[in-house]
């Protein structure tokens, strides 16, 4: 089999779609508004800030089991 750099990668994108449905609806609205240059509003600031410190929070207490 040959590599082909134009080739899509399935497996790559598969895993991109499963870690996308993860999170929740709310959370990627206001990602993708972040994104596109879109302002936030006041609450989705906080929404934003909530969720990146929940992420943290659980990224900390991962490496420290490791």
């Amino acid at each position: 089999m040959i590599a082909d750099d134009k080739a899509v990668d399935i497996s790559a994108r598969l895993e991109a779609r499963l870690t996308l449905q993860s999170y929740p609806h709310k959370f990627l609205k206001v990602a993708y508004k972040k994104y596109a240059g879109y302002p936030l509003t006041v609450s989705e600031r906080t929404y934003l800030y909530r969720q990146r410190s929940k992420a943290y929070k659980c990224s900390q207490k991962s490496l420290v089991l490791v």
